[in-house]
């Protein structure tokens, strides 16, 4: 059940210390409702953005997210500030964070309609490379310990575990998972990973990338899995010519990686792009059951149940392919 705004704007005035106005919503999910708000200060009004956790999925804290989001900051990761948190919101019982606005677009297919051309795409792609570089600076010794390791083989060992819950039988998905396990590869030193970097996560502007949003499922594992995950199929939305986030070509990606210290690692990029696609598939496949055991009302998670055919597809077309473009390709189908 959605939280009542009259409640969520006392909550967030008595954490601010000012008072709080919700101006409009930029989505307002069962996982997460994401809140336009204005905060009236001493010296004048200031835009700000609310996030309050919801209940039906669980994630991270919201200090914990917090946390992450100043680690970032310290390794010149683009993030909005974090004003105030809380893991219970008076009046809501929820966790909940204020951060300010970053001004930009944030939704996909507005970032590829403003992208001018090839050119602002690659720079993008390039400034999203440097960006993930400078944030798997941060190694496990340096990460709050509430942060999970997530290294190939518990990963492979944690989609079982949860494909095995999931009402319906997925043998595309389970095929997945057997080729993760017949391909190993060797595990680096764990960094901090963002582990939802992609397109919609981001906020974007005429300059190129302003902000990385979205940290609740950072964890401590493969650099790489960044990488595949933002070049994704399913983040392109429909402009499949451009591998990285409908926006990029690889190589621009991996340019801007390497050139800000990071070190690519193809065999592992492929393996962590079947990876998330065998998580992302399962995560569409228990969103849409969570609605149809009546855990929630959300149309949105009742329509994740229509994706999980196209994850399937993509899987079998990576682990059918020629372990995608390499970064010298400028314009690949995909990974």
């Amino acid at each position: 059940m959605r939280p009542d705004p009259a409640a969520v704007t006392a909550g967030l005035s008595e954490l601010i210390g000012a008072p709080v106005t919700i101006t409009g919503a930029a989505s307002v999910g069962a996982q997460r409702s994401t809140l336009f708000v204005d905060i009236e200060r001493d010296d004048g009004v200031e835009a700000a953005v609310a996030q309050i956790s919801g209940t039906v999925i669980e994630s991270r804290p919201a200090t914990g997210e917090a946390d992450l989001i100043r680690l970032a900051s310290a390794v010149g990761v683009p993030v909005p500030t974090v004003y105030a948190v809380t893991d219970d919101l008076a009046g809501v019982g929820a966790p909940a964070m204020v951060v300010s606005k970053a001004e930009g677009r944030t939704i996909p297919r507005h970032i590829l309609r403003h992208l001018s051309d090839d050119e602002a795409g690659d720079r993008l792609a390039n400034q999203c490379g440097a960006a993930l570089a400078r944030l798997h600076t941060i190694r496990r010794n340096e990460i709050p310990d509430h942060v999970a390791t997530a290294l190939s083989e518990h990963f492979v060992d944690l989609q079982e575990e949860r494909l095995d819950l999931l009402p319906a039988p997925h043998p595309a998905i389970r095929y997945g998972i057997r080729w993760l396990r017949e391909n190993p590869i060797t595990d680096p030193d764990p960094t901090l990973v963002h582990g939802d970097f992609r397109n919609g996560n981001i906020v974007v502007d005429d300059a190129g990338l302003v902000a990385v949003l979205d940290w609740e499922v950072a964890q401590a594992s493969d650099p790489m899995q960044d990488l595949a995950w933002l070049c994704l199929r399913t983040w392109r939305f429909g402009s499949d010519h451009r591998p990285v986030g409908g926006f990029g070509a690889l190589d621009a990606l991996v340019g801007g990686y390497e050139a800000a210290g990071g070190t690519f690692r193809h065999d592992a990029f492929h393996w962590w792009s079947v990876a998330r696609s065998v998580w992302w598939a399962i995560g569409l496949a228990g969103q849409s059951a969570a609605f149809t055991r009546g855990l929630t009302d959300s149309i949105v998670l009742a329509a994740s149940g229509r994706r999980v055919s196209e994850l399937e597809y993509d899987l079998l077309t990576l682990i059918a392919g020629d372990h995608g473009p390499r970064p010298d390709l400028q314009h690949g189908n995909g990974p």
